[in-house]
């Protein structure tokens, strides 16, 4: 069953249950204030027949005793007790109070009426107590009335009854008022409550279907406010809840797009040093040398493949599984910049481009092979903005407490705007210039997270047409 059903079934019962309950409870109510006076009257009325009778007693015996007694030889005490109660008569506006009058065996010895009602009520009633019986004769109802009287020495049992059928009828013309009007009311409130049943359950009829939208991967869907309570409240929250979830899904697609295309780009970026490793590699096996540059060469591919497998791993660690606790270590800067410079010398000369290097001295805090790469992107990004001529300035000085690496080119350049984007992963200013160069984009991506991870700064400025200067600012160093 539909939430929308058992509120409107809900509140049909229990308004239903709770009118009704009422209704019974006042009809009830009501019957039984009218039979209690009911009750009180026929009392009344007992006690107004007991006084007339116990005076027409005393009266018929102020005789004289010798006319007593010749008048008691005529007449028997049943006879006696007969012709006073027929004297007496009571008159209410209902007409004559019908009575009669039971001996102590309970055997009528009169009666006004031709009503015939069972006195069975007069074996459990005590001699000095007064009761009263509800009683039914044919379709009439009686309140039969009864209580002790005393005629020389005799205990009497007098009885008068008094018609309440007009309460059953009243009572049973209310209870047929009150099923029409229960049916009535059940009709105009159901058609009532299915309205604003339908009014309040319609928020959420909205909320299931944009779930539905969002669990078919429509993730934009969200939910017109309509109100300021509780429904209102939880659409609001789903609201919140959808954009959260857009977001992150967003982000967890943008998250399997980077990974899949670092998967596919990373080889891309290790192309130019395991290039000229290749050379350097076919210069020995093709080409005969002497033996210093044998050495040196060797040397180089040695060196550099040791630090491109320490480097690949370290690489994956800080991309993919967000490593950050490398070890740091303590670099003279003047021979980490002559390192860094002859790995590029050769493809800088090749492209007759001039390469200056100028270091302070100073104690770096940093991990050698990651802060080599960024030294190394940036200046093979700095070679890519020139058409094989132009002139880059590697540099380390101190300026204040920090320790600066700047690299500084004559290339193209690049608009402000590409400033914000240009550490962003796969993003590149000029994309085809940059495949054709071997690049995918995720130079400068790298630099910044190592740089980072470094607690250290790393600002660009550009123009175009005059070229770009990237500045690293590394706090920690010593000066030696």
């Amino acid at each position: 069953m539909s939430f929308f059903w058992k509120i409107f079934f809900s509140t049909i019962i229990i308004a239903s249950a709770t009118f009704s309950i009422g209704s019974y409870y006042l009809i009830d109510s009501q019957f039984r204030s009218s039979l209690n006076r009911e009750i009180t009257a026929a009392y009344e009325e007992n006690d107004i027949l007991r006084y007339s009778l116990n005076h027409e007693f005393n009266t018929e015996y102020e005789m004289p005793y010798n006319a007593k007694v010749s008048y008691e030889l005529v007449m028997t005490r049943k006879q006696i007790i007969w012709k006073v109660a027929q004297s007496v008569t009571i008159n209410t506006s209902k007409g004559n109070i019908p009575f009669r009058l039971d001996d102590s065996s309970f055997q009528t010895i009169f009666s006004s009426s031709n009503i015939k009602l069972d006195n069975h009520m007069l074996k459990q009633l005590a001699s000095d107590k007064k009761g009263y019986e509800i009683v039914k004769s044919g379709s009439n109802y009686y309140l039969q009335t009864a209580g002790p009287l005393t005629f020389q020495g005799e205990v009497l049992y007098l009885e008068n009854f008094r018609n309440i059928t007009f309460l059953f009828k009243n009572r049973s013309e209310q209870y047929k008022s009150f099923y029409y009007l229960v049916f009535t009311m059940i009709i105009a409130c159901g058609a009532i409550v299915f309205i604003v049943t339908r009014w309040l359950t319609k928020p959420l009829k909205y909320l299931s279907q944009a779930t539905k939208q969002i669990a078919n991967g429509h993730f934009d869907q969200r939910v017109k406010i309509q109100s300021s309570d509780e429904v209102g409240k939880l659409s609001e929250d789903f609201n919140k809840m959808a954009v959260k979830l857009e977001q992150t899904v967003e982000e967890l697609k943008d998250a399997s797009r980077r990974q899949e295309d670092f998967i596919g780009s990373f080889a891309h970026e290790l192309k130019t040093p395991l290039t000229s490793m290749i050379g350097y590699a076919d210069m020995l096996r093709s080409k005969k040398m002497d033996q210093e540059q044998i050495i040196i060469s060797a040397n180089y591919i040695f060196e550099e493949g040791k630090r491109l497998e320490s480097l690949s791993m370290k690489l994956m660690e800080m991309i993919v599984l967000r490593k950050q606790d490398f070890i740091m270590k303590r670099v003279f800067a003047k021979s980490y910049f002559d390192e860094v410079k002859g790995i590029m010398q050769p493809a800088l000369t090749e492209e007759n481009i001039e390469l200056i290097t100028l270091a302070e001295e100073a104690i770096l805090q940093i991990e050698p092979d990651l802060m080599k790469t960024v030294c190394l992107n940036l200046l093979d990004n700095a070679r890519k903005s020139m058409d094989h001529s132009g002139k880059i300035v590697f540099s380390g000085r101190w300026i204040e407490e920090e320790y600066q690496i700047s690299v500084e080119d004559t290339g193209k350049g690049m608009e402000e705007s590409e400033l914000s984007k240009i550490t962003e992963a796969f993003y590149m200013v000029d994309k085809s210039r940059a495949r054709a160069q071997g690049g995918a984009g995720l130079g400068l991506a790298i630099c910044a997270d190592i740089v980072k991870m470094h607690h250290a700064k790393m600002e660009l400025t550009s123009s175009p047409g005059k070229g770009t200067c990237v500045v690293i600012r590394i706090g920690g160093a010593k000066k030696v």
